[in-house]
């Protein structure tokens, strides 16, 4: 069953709409947020917006808002990928949002095991997806959509059901 809503202490994670285009426009402006991202190009301008919009799908792509509104975006289609705007960095918002969407994966009987990945020098996302139990896989050479005339080391991770339950805190 996809979930088009989950709530966190602090998040509300939504399906995202037509309205959050200039905050995803905005966001995805910044260098140093698109630097880390596979297929975002960069610069990235409206069209780009309502073509990811055309694809989104409610249960598998998200808006994440806390009480002061739009901080980022996290989806769970075939991989967990998520991405923040600066001004909601350094607050614990991707460990909190990631854990509503994996406990959301893993309440469905069927679900196996989930990918995610970082690239090399990305720290934070290092950390947050080591906090959620994931374990490194492999790695391999890959070029961005922001940066494809550069070989970026990729780090490959995955997150089983019993790596998810241990790593669930108390």
């Amino acid at each position: 069953m996809r979930r088009p809503h989950l709530q966190t202490g602090r998040l509300t994670l939504r399906p995202l709409e037509a309205s959050d285009e200039a905050a995803v426009v905005a966001g995805l402006n910044d260098w140093d947020v698109t630097r880390w991202l596979a297929v975002v190009p960069f610069p990235y301008g409206p069209a780009d917006f309502r073509t990811f919009l055309s694809i989104a799908e409610p249960g598998e792509t998200w808006a994440i808002e806390d009480r002061t509104g739009f901080v980022g975006v996290i989806g769970n289609e075939g991989a967990l990928g998520y991405w923040f705007a600066r001004h909601a960095w350094g607050r614990g918002y991707a460990t909190e949002a990631a854990r509503a969407v994996l406990a959301a994966h893993f309440e469905e009987p069927e679900a196996t095991m989930i990918e995610s990945g970082y690239f090399d020098g990305n720290s934070r996302s290092a950390n947050v997806l080591t906090k959620l139990g994931f374990r490194i896989a492999g790695y391999k050479i890959r070029r961005t959509v922001a940066r494809p005339d550069e070989d970026t080391l990729s780090c490959r991770m995955e997150l089983t059901r019993e790596s998810w339950s241990a790593a669930r805190p108390s």
